[in-house]
């Protein structure tokens, strides 16, 4: 199972590699997370998780076309979405501290949403606990 994730994580670098080529590596970040990576990913009933952080929801728009075809070919099941830095949820800190990142970009405006996500998590346990 180790060498099926490892094998699942090597399968990723052409979809990097395309991505770096039609748009650079400025401006966005992909996060893979979830089962994928791991030895819990089953082959028929697991998908990607694949979250893609930019300003530029233009940007995202085509990065999410290039994506959403990759997988396609493969026929690999994929969960795709948009880190919308509008709403503070702590169900974006799994891609924001996830170990597969397909670029450098995370800049002060993300630390600061994830930072903002992680305080949001803790005032729902906070409120649980007090249940």
């Amino acid at each position: 199972k180790k060498d099926a994730a490892k094998a699942r994580i090597k399968a990723l670098i052409p979809l990097q590699n395309l991505l770096k080529e039609i748009f650079g590596d400025d401006d966005y970040n992909v996060f893979v997370f979830g089962s994928y990576p791991t030895i819990r990913f089953d082959e028929e009933n697991s998908d990607i998780d694949v979250a893609v952080y930019t300003a530029d929801l233009q940007l995202y728009k085509k990065l999410a076309i290039v994506i959403e075809d990759f997988f396609r070919e493969r026929d690999i099941k994929l969960d795709l979405f948009y880190i919308d830095t509008t709403i503070t949820a702590p169900f974006y800190l799994a891609p924001l501290r996830a170990n597969i990142q397909f670029t450098d970009y995370y800049p002060t405006a993300l630390r600061t949403f994830e930072s903002k996500c992680a305080a949001k998590l803790q005032q729902i346990k906070m409120r649980m606990g007090s249940l």
